[in-house]
């Protein structure tokens, strides 16, 4: 195989995408610094190399320095992901250095192929390792991205004090997707991005030179106008892209909103330009625009107004909760408030919604397969359904706090969430039991069946987490090492509930309602591909706003009210106990094995 050809394999490369602020520090993430420069996807097989642009342009001739410290590498066959990049004297990348042909390296920060074996779909964390490993004394001219070992909040500080354009957040278990993800994430500390140039302002010093550059972005099959930069080049740029654009000039504007301006130049947009800013203005204009330089290995028709996500609540006054005055817009609130503990038990998990749009006195209805009612930003997973014809549902992964109020807008009051991850939907994260009083019967039924249930598994040495249903019930959870089938769980977790049953005549495993009898239902059947659990924390549809509230085991006594735990509740019993479910995610265990 040529070197071509197996970057025909990889191609095309992930992407990260923009987020306002780092994710939330729950240990899944790792951080590198943002490499402002070409990205260069590389190659070596058979003994020769190469090196192509995100767009496929081949950059060798473009930076013979970086190709031939790549033909350096002693591999039979790899394909490595990575920046060309000069850095400045405080060691910080610039691009406007790289415009100009200074001293150019290669920095790698992935590695996608060796020696036969796709390494795609690995765990990031191993990814990273293996690049360590095999590069712990790099040639000269190659070196490794730098991996921040600290926060997002102080790799992010790290970055703007350094001068550094931001930092790369990625999901330890993230594989390499030949897309844009919200696996990676870039969080920049100064706005950058590509423009297309679709004209100039002429120079009152010389009418051999660009006094500013008009700048334009792709919106909806349509280019729009960006507003103007006019600082950022050397004399000698501005002859250059006086001499470059002259070759393009049109006579009608190129953007649908173009300004009147008698002096200005149109131009055919061809050209990308690199644009450092402050902020977008309300009407899409750059605020202190700076220009950065060319973008050889950009298209104009992949230039867009790069912005993090931003969801408008409709209707933010619609009473949802009629008794007790509560709104959409005191729901989004409600969700910012707790996104920290609860997108660290939704992440990459598929979700079922129920939506109550007119609020919980009227109808709800069930929503699992995302369609059109889904914004285009949003993550979704697709799972293949255990039937014969193998049909897949498009589940949303709630990952973000835009997607928190994503569900707010869409009325949201339950959510309910797979004990498994899209990374691994085989393998469930824990084992439930989901403890159901009675109808008639209150909820002193699952306080008994609770401190039952914590006494057996205590015996087993199995540690547990119990948290309301948020109405009636309590859910009990074992964190799972990994591993294990959902049917190897859902086997374990029914003998046990069978155990117990034989011996508290107060507690039946029977699923038909008219043979319980008055006595508690302990649900195992929740264990199970595609079966699903109320989510910590996530509201639910009744009265009062009660939400299902992870506790610890001193609490769950005869005193324990469940609907103490409300959306005006939760926020501050968070800020004194801490995220209580955090130990299910993060303390997973070996099952015994049962006599």
């Amino acid at each position: 195989m040529t070197p071509r050809q197996l970057l025909k394999r990889v191609f095309p490369p992930m992407l990260a995408t923009l987020a306002e602020a780092p994710p939330p520090d729950d240990g899944s993430w790792s951080y590198e610094l943002k490499y402002d420069g070409f990205r260069a996807v590389c190659a070596i097989a058979g003994g020769e190399a190469a090196m192509l642009s995100r767009n496929e342009l081949d950059l060798a001739p473009r930076f013979p320095r970086t190709f031939a410290a790549l033909q350096k590498i002693k591999s039979k066959e790899i394909v490595l992901d990575g920046e060309v990049v000069v850095l400045d004297a405080k060691g910080a990348p610039r691009f406007q250095l790289l415009q100009q042909g200074g001293n150019e390296r290669l920095v790698i920060f992935d590695i996608l192929w060796l020696d036969g074996e796709d390494l795609r779909k690995r765990a990031y964390e191993e990814r990273r390792a293996l690049l360590e490993k095999l590069f712990a004394k790099p040639p000269a001219g190659i070196a490794l991205a730098e991996k921040l070992a600290m926060t997002g909040t102080k790799a992010l500080q790290k970055a703007a004090s350094g001068g550094w354009e931001g930092i790369i957040a990625k999901r330890n278990t993230s594989k390499y997707e030949g897309r844009r993800s919200k696996e990676w994430l870039k969080v920049k500390t100064l706005h950058q991005q590509e423009f297309a140039i679709v004209g100039w302002q002429p120079s009152t010093a010389s009418e051999r030179e660009i006094g500013s550059l008009h700048l334009g972005f792709n919106d909806k099959g349509v280019l729009r106008y960006a507003g103007k930069v006019g600082t950022g080049f050397s004399l000698k740029l501005r002859a250059q892209l006086r001499e470059q654009l002259a070759k393009d000039i049109v006579a009608k504007a190129p953007v649908v909103d173009a300004p009147r301006i008698k002096t200005a130049t149109w131009v055919k947009p061809r050209l990308v330009a690199q644009v450092a800013f402050t902020e977008w203005t309300s009407d899409n204009r750059l605020r202190h625009p700076s220009f950065l330089g060319l973008r050889e290995d950009k298209a104009v028709n992949d230039v867009v107004k790069e912005t993090a996500q931003k969801v408008t609540l409709s209707h933010p006054e619609r009473v949802l909760y009629p008794r007790d005055g509560i709104t959409k817009q005191h729901i989004a609130d409600y969700y910012e408030a707790v996104a920290e503990p609860m997108l660290r038990a939704l992440a990459d998990r598929p979700l079922a919604l129920e939506h109550w749009n007119q609020g919980i006195d009227r109808p709800s209805w069930f929503h699992q397969n995302i369609g059109k009612e889904g914004a285009d930003w949003l993550t979704v997973i697709e799972t293949p359904t255990r039937t014969v014809s193998r049909q897949t549902v498009k589940h949303l992964v709630v990952d973000s706090v835009e997607a928190l109020r994503w569900l707010a807008q869409m009325s949201v009051l339950t959510v309910h969430m797979w004990s498994s991850r899209g990374a691994s939907l085989d393998e469930p994260d824990w084992l439930l039991f989901d403890l159901d009083p009675a109808k008639g019967k209150g909820f002193e039924q699952a306080l008994d069946a609770a401190i039952v249930m914590r006494k057996l598994l205590e015996n087993l040495e199995l540690p547990s987490v119990p948290k309301t249903s948020g109405k009636r019930g309590i859910h009990v959870l074992i964190p799972l090492a990994s591993g294990y089938t959902h049917e190897e769980v859902a086997d374990f977790a029914c003998s046990i509930a069978a155990a117990v049953a034989a011996r508290v005549p107060g507690i039946t495993v029977e699923r038909s309602l008219a043979k319980r009898r008055g006595r508690l239902y302990l649900d195992c059947m929740q264990n199970g591909y595609g079966k699903t659990v109320v989510a910590p924390y996530s509201p639910r549809a009744i009265d009062g706003a009660p939400v299902s509230a992870p506790l610890k085991w001193s609490e769950v006594t005869k005193k324990l009210d469940p609907l103490k735990f409300t959306i005006r509740t939760m926020p501050k019993r968070l800020a004194k106990v801490g995220d209580l479910f955090e130990p299910v995610l993060t303390g997973g265990v070996e099952l015994p094995q049962l006599k």
